[in-house]
Formats: structure tokens, sequence, C-alpha cells
């Protein structure tokens, strides 16, 4: 029965990262060439033991960069210079709490994990449902540039 147990939670785990790479692909697929800093496939790069946990840092970088400068091309609101990437970082260092032999800083620090990376799996998702609800923003500032740019000098 225990070995059902860890099986089943092993699972959920992997299917739950799964989700969450597709969540980061997803982002960098909607965030234009120019602005993305790394192709959307090599998420999945951090689905390889032990190099993930230098990895998934990198992939918190370059992803908050992009969803940074495709927000300023798209003249979307934003909090800060590169969103998501405070969050990102936090949860990666939490992490490493959990891979610690003790038994009351793993448990407070899964807990605070957890709760970590449910805000930058949403901060992630609301980004990239932002850049696709602005998506025309850019057409309409290369537009207006172009229109300005045919007044006459006053």
């Amino acid at each position: 029965m225990f070995d059902f147990i860890q099986i089943a939670f092993f699972l959920a785990f992997i299917v739950i990262g799964i989700l969450f790479l597709l969540t980061q692909q997803k982002a960098f697929e909607a965030i234009s060439r120019e602005n993305r800093l790394m192709e959307p496939g090599n998420v999945w790069l951090q689905m390889i033991p032990l190099y993930n946990l230098y990895y998934y840092f990198i992939v918190v970088n370059k992803l908050s960069k992009s969803i940074g400068a495709e927000f300023s091309r798209l003249a979307v609101d934003k909090k800060e210079l590169h969103p998501t990437q405070n969050i990102g970082i936090a949860t990666g260092v939490i992490y490493f709490f959990i891979l610690l032999p003790d038994d009351t800083i793993k448990g407070f620090a899964s807990l605070l994990w957890i709760i970590c990376f449910i805000i930058y799996w949403v901060q992630i998702a609301q980004c990239r449902n932002k850049i696709i609800a602005n998506k025309d923003n850019y057409l309409l500032d290369v537009e207006r540039d172009a229109m300005e740019q045919a007044k006459p000098d006053q």
C-alpha cells in the first residue's frame, strides 16, 4: 500500500511539472521573437535531474526579462522591470531548503515552496494572457509613429 502512495505522489509531481513547463513554454511562445531570450522548447531541459537545479534559474531570468521587454513593446503596464523574476527566484531558493536534512526546516520550506510555486505559476499565466490580450497594441504604436512622422512641422 505504501508503494502505491509513493508512486501516486511521484506521478502527480511529474504531471504537475509537465503542466508547469507547458505554461512556461506557452509564455515564451506568446512573446515576439525579437524579445524572446530563449526558444520555447528549451524549458523542457528542466526535466533533466540535477541539471534542473541550475537551469531553472536560467529560465526564470530569461522568461522574466522576455516578458518585461514584451510588456514594454506592447505598452503594457508593469509593476516591476522584470515581471515574475522575484517570485521565481524565491521559489527556486526555497526549494534548496527542502533538500536539507532537518525535518522542521524541510516541512516549513515545503509549505512555503508550494505557495510560492503556485503564485509564480499564476503570474506566468497572467503575463502570457496580458501579452496575448495586447498583441494589437504594437500595430497601433507603429501606425501612431507613422502618423506623427507624416505631420508637417509646426
